[in-house]
């Protein structure tokens, strides 16, 4: 980047030494100016480089979640089938406790009878 906007020229009296002082400064300034915009570039170029990187990461963990979520439906259906089942199987087991008592008072009563 051209940073010396300023060269020398001649004066009459003390004008050629007041717009040489002015000139370097603006050249001093100019050069300050190009070499933060040349920082703030590199700076940039770096965030962008880790900006791109993160919305690669936020890529993979969004998939990632979508397969969990769509794992613990599957996981939430099973639960729901396991627990109808065990539901069924208690059923089961007051009926046959409820089966075997009822066998018992009557083989009570016919050993108690004879």
């Amino acid at each position: 980047m051209k940073t010396k906007t300023y060269n020398a020229p001649s004066g009459i009296g003390k004008t050629g030494q007041t717009l040489k002082t002015f000139g370097e400064r603006q050249n001093a300034v100019n050069a300050a100016i190009a070499e933060r915009l040349e920082a703030q570039d590199r700076q940039i170029q770096v965030l962008s480089a880790q900006l791109g990187a993160a919305l690669e990461r936020i890529g993979s963990l969004e998939q990632e979640v979508a397969a969990l979520r769509e794992e613990q439906a599957q996981n939430i259906q099973r639960f729901g089938r396991c627990a109808a089942e065990l539901d069924d199987v208690e059923k089961d087991v007051g009926r046959l406790k409820l089966t075997a008592k009822l066998n018992s008072n009557a083989i009570d009563k016919l050993v108690k009878g004879k």
